[in-house]
């Protein structure tokens, strides 16, 4: 079986990069602006500045807390049957995350987006065998900002059986966990079996949100998983060439890496990124070939230090609409990386700059899916394969359609698309839909009949019981 790859990165550049970033870390440091790691980090050997809450960090600590983050993290669903593990050469695909803004599925109008919004999110993405994982794909902007991730995560736990990936502050994390425990029945079942995980956005250059730091090292007992995400602006907030960018997120990393590690060795990581540019004409948020280059070498840098990761990819870019250049840079952004290595693929769906989802957009993202699927599987180049004793038979007749050999092989060497039809343009025109207006039916039929797999009544109950007390803590009466 002959596999594609696709490489960027010379192994002398990556070991390069990994000595700049190492100067980097030792006499630039990082902020990570919480007494609670400056110390962790102190007690184990760093430099502190305590006035700025940045540290210095040693060579000898990134090469210790490389040697104890795991090659594998396993992220368990409320279905076992649909756990997922980084790190297996299996490549997963999960939707787009927190967009202020939906595209009404019947008014086909953007609007703020709600829980409602939320709920068809999950239930389309719960039935799809495409994406393995659900993130919170909307925001539901009716709820109080203070609840807004609590309802966030009930909504999804409740509508999806999947892995959830979610982001939980320090404010909320009590009502989180009692969230999880009413689900899983005992807070030890979270270490066991870890139904969600923590998504952490850190900031360039070379700093850390307070708030989501120490919420993640207050879950440090149960090793929850966690996928550090970075969105560095190449231009903006980190340097304008790509090789300056790559550089900035590499230290950004290892310094995670360190304080994590230090913190509870063997804690499961997964480098998460989705890298852009700064366009300087709008000042908007970019993406488009840089952006697939930067996403691909830092796969690569991922692979070297036997990190899982997960990349932006597969959605819109900066399109507002499903159209020519939506298609364009969902595959510039997603061949590349899972061609390079990636274990998943993080955006179906999203437009207009990861700020719109647009649901016809992830079932169409589905048949992309399957074609990159296939494409990794490669090609067996074999005496079975060549087919040599039936070309010697049909010689000079084009009839391999009625050969038996067609029908041995046909559907282990071919993907029948669903969505995209190869039919003539009289057909086409015959069937007078355009593939967005047939994905958009489909999605109404699966949101009409399917229902995911429901919490027991009890569960429920307290689930209620869990956000009335966090309106009341959070928000008062």
């Amino acid at each position: 079986m002959t596999i594609p790859k696709v490489a960027l990165l010379t192994l002398e550049e990556k070991e390069r990069i990994h000595s700049k970033a190492l100067d980097i870390l030792q006499t630039v440091g990082v902020k990570y602006d919480s007494k609670q790691s400056v110390k962790i980090l102190a007690d184990a050997g760093c430099e502190p500045d305590w006035d700025e809450l940045s540290v210095r960090i040693p060579f000898c600590l990134v090469d210790e807390a490389l040697q104890t983050v795991p090659n594998q993290v396993t992220l368990a669903a409320r279905d076992a049957k649909k756990d997922l593990t980084y790190g297996s050469g299996k490549l997963y695909f999960m939707n787009s995350a927190q967009s202020p803004f939906f595209r009404d599925i019947d008014t086909r109008i953007r609007r703020a987006s709600t829980s409602d919004d939320l709920i068809q999110c999950a239930r389309l993405c719960d039935s799809l065998d495409e994406i393995d994982e659900f993130c919170p794909m909307v925001v539901p902007n009716e709820v109080s900002p203070e609840l807004r991730g609590l309802q966030a995560t009930v909504t999804s736990l409740r509508n999806t059986s999947k892995h959830v990936l979610k982001s939980v502050d320090l404010e909320s994390l009590p009502f989180h966990l009692a969230i999880l425990d009413a689900i899983l029945g005992d807070r030890a079942e979270l270490k066991q079996r870890p139904i969600i995980s923590q998504i952490i956005n850190d900031i360039s250059p070379l700093q850390k949100d307070q708030n989501l730091i120490e919420a993640t090292l207050a879950l440090k007992e149960l090793m929850v998983p966690i996928t550090l995400y970075y969105m560095p602006m190449a231009g903006g907030t980190s340097p304008v060439t790509l090789a300056g960018t790559l550089l900035e997120m590499t230290a950004n990393m290892l310094s995670s890496i360190v304080l994590y590690q230090t913190a509870q060795p063997g804690w499961p990581i997964i480098w998460g990124a989705g890298p852009g540019i700064l366009d300087m004409r709008t000042g908007r948020y970019g993406s488009g070939s840089e952006a697939a280059l930067m996403s691909m070498a830092s796969v690569e840098m991922a692979k070297y230090y036997g990190i899982p990761s997960l990349r932006g990819g597969l959605n819109g870019g900066d399109s507002k609409e499903i159209n020519y250049q939506a298609g364009i840079e969902a595959i510039l952004s997603s061949v590349l990386i899972a061609l390079a290595g990636v274990d998943a693929i993080f955006g179906p769906a999203d437009l207009d700059g990861c700020t719109l989802v647009d649901l016809p957009l992830l079932l169409l993202a589905t048949e992309s899916v399957r074609q990159i699927k296939l494409l990794l599987e490669g090609a067996s180049i074999d005496d079975e394969q060549f087919l040599f004793d039936v070309i010697g038979r049909l010689q000079f007749q084009g009839e391999y359609m009625g050969d038996p050999s067609t029908k041995r092989f046909f559907r282990r060497e071919h993907l029948i698309p669903r969505i995209f039809p190869h039919e003539s343009y009289e057909a086409w025109e015959a069937r007078g839909i355009t593939e967005e207006e047939i994905a958009l039916e489909e999605v109404k039929k699966i949101l009409d009949s399917y229902e995911p797999e429901p919490l027991p009544e009890e569960v429920d109950r307290e689930l209620e019981a869990i956000m009335t007390a966090a309106r009341d803590e959070l928000i008062g009466s």
